[in-house]
């Protein structure tokens, strides 16, 4: 849902190195998660290439010299108990991925539509690339459906708002600029189109911070919170019941308009 022709405007730094954390493409993508201990077998339809160890300190202790089948290799290593995650992997199957993603990059795809190709092809079921445990269907609990469903109820044309302060020092003031449910612009609360603009965590500044948004794009969904909330929603399995939850603790202040408000049982 990302526009091939976005524009990035006013991106202050504060903003900028607080998500800078967030903007790692390939975590969507690979099977190892940050902190695993890893052991990775390259093969080339069978005859093994390379065998890795994540852990430079780990005793070399696996000879393989050929994979027969990749699933059943994958979780006897598994079983040993001595890595977090295998990963079997045929060099040519990834170099046929690169082939057809590579020609699929001239089209004009959305930036994330071109991800989800690379993420499709990659983990496609088959054998080219196994892992044990498998890959996760989720980052922190964030899909791609679910993020989809959210956007498609946006209206055609519509500005969504994140402010997450630390006590009166705003960490991340962040404005998307929607239309036919595509990001077109990416700003922040610095863009002249919101000033003159105080930020503070208040109901006050998410009134004002609404109507300015009206200048980008009519406003359809603003949260407001505090920096320790804003860290376990990324990572908490149901989030709008977290949310919901602080916003009635006083941690966080959320408008969304009908179109976009959630049933809640």
């Amino acid at each position: 849902m990302i526009d091939p022709h976005w524009d990035v405007i006013d991106l202050d730094p504060v903003t900028w190195r607080n998500l800078g954390r967030f903007i790692d493409v390939p975590q969507y993508m690979r099977a190892a998660q940050p902190g695993e201990h890893g052991l990775f077998i390259v093969h080339d339809q069978g005859r093994v290439l390379k065998v890795f160890d994540t852990d430079r300190s780990a005793r070399a202790g696996v000879k393989i010299d050929r994979v027969v089948d990749a699933r059943a290799l994958a979780k006897e290593l598994y079983a040993r108990g001595q890595w977090d995650r295998i990963h079997v992997i045929d060099q040519r199957y990834l170099a046929r991925v690169g082939r057809v993603a590579g020609a699929s990059a001239n089209r004009s795809l959305h930036l994330d539509g071109y991800y989800q190709l690379v993420y499709d092809l990659i983990w496609d079921g088959g054998d080219g690339y196994v892992a044990e445990p498998p890959k996760p269907g989720h980052w922190n609990h964030w899909t791609m459906s679910r993020i989809e469903q959210f956007v498609s109820r946006l209206p055609k044309s519509a500005s969504i708002a994140l402010g997450v302060f630390e006590g009166e020092r705003l960490n991340i003031g962040l404005v998307l600029e929607f239309k036919q449910g595509n990001i077109v612009r990416v700003t922040t609360f610095e863009a002249p189109a919101l000033q003159p603009i105080a930020p503070q965590f208040s109901p006050d500044f998410l009134d004002q911070l609404w109507q300015q948004l009206e200048n980008i794009a009519p406003p359809a969904a603003v949260l407001l919170c505090l920096q320790p909330i804003f860290d376990e929603w990324i990572t908490t399995p149901d989030k709008m019941a977290f949310i919901l939850e602080a916003t009635q603790n006083g941690n966080a202040l959320v408008r969304l308009v009908e179109a976009v408000t959630p049933e809640v049982a």
